[in-house]
């Protein structure tokens, strides 16, 4: 600029202060009012199979990025957190497109975005999942942390044993379905000593498990609603009255380190996520999904203390890299550790 190559005629010198004045309005014109724009690819987000169901259902053809409630039928943390992760990249800068994708399972999903078929997962995942794989995943700033995950033992709605369970010794007299993959939820049962564990590779078929009578409870979120019911094809559940168990550890979404642009999601993602905590979106969807559920305040809690208790696990599965065990469904009452023989039949 002219000005900026004046010579100050008095100390024929360059006149400093036209230079940093002409500085500031080059560097003002050049901010922009929002947060920067990080990126304009559009982003693969790889979701459950039976959450994008009740995605779909739950949004009813709503634009995600509008959805300032959160409550109603179909609504759930995992569900709910879909939306959060739209609304926060696009708070975060990022300008490109979303495309939902049915990842399959918890296991699967992972996989997927450490090798980078996918760019982030759409619901939140334990932290040390992603730090199994921190060369190829990384966490984003926690939704949930350390602390605040709280489950309930969801029975049948008509089983009648689930208002008799009165203390502890209820609890272990019962037998649960659970994914050793999902590693929080296997450790804190496995510490129990339950009457039995057994691993079932999927959520639906955990359900499925309880309501055939095959395991007495799941452990899952609490529900919306004052019942906190939770209702699975058709399948009614509620919680055992008055006990809630803590799981050790934060969640976080997983982003692929796969990308060039991963660097850049990352930042917009932390930007929107923080921007939502401010405005109090995030502590609002969890409350409103029945997963910060005020009614169950006052229940005991089952510490999440004693976690990391390998031997719980049968050694020929306790190390298991390529999800070989994945579909295979065992208890870990039965000593010889021996596979259900009804496995193929699912």
């Amino acid at each position: 600029m002219a000005c900026a190559r004046q010579i100050d005629r008095e100390t024929g010198g360059v006149n400093w202060l036209c230079i940093a004045l002409s500085v500031i309005i080059l560097f003002c014109f050049g901010i922009k009012t929002s947060s920067a724009d990080h990126g304009k690819h559009n982003l693969r987000i790889l979701v459950a199979d039976d959450v994008l169901v009740d995605y779909k259902r739950f949004v009813d053809g709503r634009d995600p990025l509008e959805i300032e409630v959160f409550d109603g039928k179909h609504s759930r943390r995992d569900v709910v957190e879909i939306v959060l992760l739209q609304q926060a990249l696009r708070r975060g800068g990022w300008l490109g497109a979303f495309e939902l994708l049915p990842g399959g399972n918890y296991a699967r999903m992972m996989h997927m975005v450490a090798n980078g078929e996918a760019d982030i997962t759409g619901s939140s995942t334990w932290l040390r999942d992603i730090e199994h794989k921190a060369d190829r995943i990384a966490s984003s700033t926690a939704l949930i942390p350390e602390g605040r995950f709280e489950a309930g033992f969801y029975m049948l709605a008509d089983n009648p044993n689930r208002l008799k369970v009165k203390n502890l010794r209820g609890i272990r007299l019962l037998r649960a379905a659970s994914n050793r993959h999902w590693i929080p939820d296997w450790q804190a049962l496995a510490k129990l000593h339950l009457v039995d564990l057994i691993h079932v590779p999927s959520w639906e078929l955990m359900v499925q498990f309880v309501a055939e009578g095959r395991a007495d409870f799941l452990l899952a979120p609490f529900q919306p609603g004052p019942e906190m019911e939770l209702v699975v094809n058709g399948n009614r559940l509620l919680p055992i009255p008055d006990y809630k168990i803590a799981l050790d550890g934060s969640r976080h979404f997983a982003v692929t380190r796969a990308t060039p642009y991963s660097q850049d999601l990352l930042v917009a993602l932390d930007q929107g996520i923080v921007e939502l905590e401010r405005i109090g979106r995030i502590e609002q969807a969890y409350r409103e999904s029945g997963f910060f559920h005020p009614d169950v305040a006052d229940w005991n809690m089952i510490g999440s203390d004693g976690f990391g208790q390998s031997h719980l696990m049968p050694d020929h599965l306790a190390d298991d890299p390529d999800n070989s065990m994945q579909n295979q469904i065992f208890s870990l009452s039965d000593i010889t550790s021996r596979l259900y023989p009804e496995t193929t039949d699912f």
